[in-house]
């Protein structure tokens, strides 16, 4: 079976401070609890346990156990690119256990393209070099991103 490549960011299990967002408010009942169980529900249906996700960063705002039990909960393989918010989880080796590979950034060549992943927007620092960056702010597949970049490569240069 073919296995399909994610990205996500800013998943940011059990963050209180989602009750300040009037559309996260509203999506999950102003209740973390049911937003934590909502978003592993979503993500079960989407990634398959053959699929790799890469985490772009501020996975959760807990501690490290309630971290570690929500990432244990997830289908999928899970690359974490260390965050601002991820700093003390990745301290716990048992945290980090349920990922294949956590660092401060990713190179991948994915169908021809050179991609670079981050937590922080890096298109300005190195865009000649890169050709693209997929970064924390940008939620979609590999496939998405590619076409999407492409895209605004072709505008730039109307």
């Amino acid at each position: 079976m073919h296995e399909n490549i994610y990205n996500i960011r800013f998943t940011l299990w059990a963050h209180e401070h989602m009750k300040f967002c009037p559309v996260t408010r509203a999506r999950f009942r102003n209740d973390v609890t049911y937003m934590n169980e909502a978003m592993i529900r979503e993500w079960n249906e989407i990634v398959e346990p053959e699929d790799l996700t890469y985490i772009l960063g501020d996975v959760a705002f807990c501690n490290v156990q309630t971290a570690t039990a929500y990432m244990r909960r997830l289908n999928g393989r899970k690359i974490l690119i260390v965050g601002n918010h991820d700093k003390k989880l990745v301290e716990d080796k048992t945290f980090c256990k349920e990922f294949e590979s956590i660092s401060e950034y990713k190179s991948i060549n994915y169908d021809g393209h050179k991609i670079v992943m981050f937590h922080y927007p890096m298109t300005q620092y190195r865009a000649r070099d890169v050709g693209m960056d997929a970064t924390g702010y940008i939620v979609q597949t590999m496939e998405d991103a590619i076409k999407d970049a492409l895209k605004g490569a072709i505008k730039s240069h109307h």
